[in-house]
């Protein structure tokens, strides 16, 4: 199992629609998908229709060891979910207490690798102990960024976190960020395109990539996740399917040519 964390410092880039995109678009294509909604607003646990009530979910294995990732995976249109919860808002705390506060996610995870083939996580849009934890239980990191200059710095945050947990042999010196990928561009804008002629030498210097794909910026995505549809169900026409479905493309095709290699 290949363990994606979806992860930027700032919010309002489009972190769940890209997670949930990804997720959906893999298990079309075949592949035995989990997505871990880490994201206290739960869009994506919404977005999929799984009732939380009396259930396990994320916060369960982010603050105890009474359960693993299995007692929370539900099954959804789009493959396999471990459902968000509100109360990740009071996780922060509850995980301080913990001697293992940073390694909760990556036990909880522990012995389904060979039932899926990528696990998706949808991190909070924050740094704290909770993307940590996605970080330290992850393969590596997609970071989405839109085209403005709050957003990069999101990005210099990140790679500042992400070296700090590969510097713990204990954690996971591993970890890799797997690239930058442009979400809701607008290309009208001098400011959009400036931005986005910068990135590949910003991501070179953090030794990754920029992904070819850039998801444009469409008001069908917002729709769908107000209607809690599947982007896929809702317009599979839209401009940001057909860009959904090329990333997970050119994702799919360099873990061909890493594997080839």
């Amino acid at each position: 199992m290949k363990t994606i964390a979806i992860c930027n410092h700032k919010g309002g880039v489009g972190k769940t629609a890209l997670s949930m995109a990804i997720a959906e678009g893999l298990h079309r294509k075949g592949k035995r998908t989990l997505l871990v909604d880490l994201d206290q607003q739960m869009n994506a646990t919404q977005q999929a229709k799984i009732d939380t009530t009396d259930e396990v979910t994320v916060y369960d294995l982010l603050t105890s060891f009474d359960y693993t990732a299995k007692d929370g995976i539900k099954h959804f249109d789009g493959g396999d979910i471990i459902p968000g919860d509100v109360l990740v808002s009071n996780a922060e705390s509850d995980m301080a207490k913990l001697d293992t506060r940073l390694t909760m996610l990556a036990y909880a995870m522990e012995g389904i690798d060979d039932d899926y083939d990528y696990a998706i996580i949808d991190c909070p849009p924050s740094l704290g102990l909770v993307t940590r934890n996605a970080m330290v239980a992850a393969d590596e990191l997609i970071v989405p960024v839109i085209p403005n200059r709050s957003s990069l710095k999101g990005f210099t945050n990140i790679q500042k976190c992400v070296n700090s947990v590969r510097r713990n042999k204990r954690l996971n010196p591993n970890l890799r960020i797997a690239g930058i990928v442009v979400n809701m561009l607008d290309g009208r804008t001098s400011l959009s395109r400036g931005v986005v002629n910068e990135l590949p030498s910003i991501a070179r210097a953090a030794n990754t990539k920029m992904f070819h794909t850039i998801i444009r910026k469409c008001e069908a995505v917002n729709k769908a996740q107000s209607a809690n549809v599947s982007i896929f169900d809702y317009d599979p026409n839209c401009n940001a399917v057909a860009d959904f479905t090329d990333f997970v493309n050119e994702y799919l095709e360099g873990e061909d040519r890493k594997s080839v290699v």
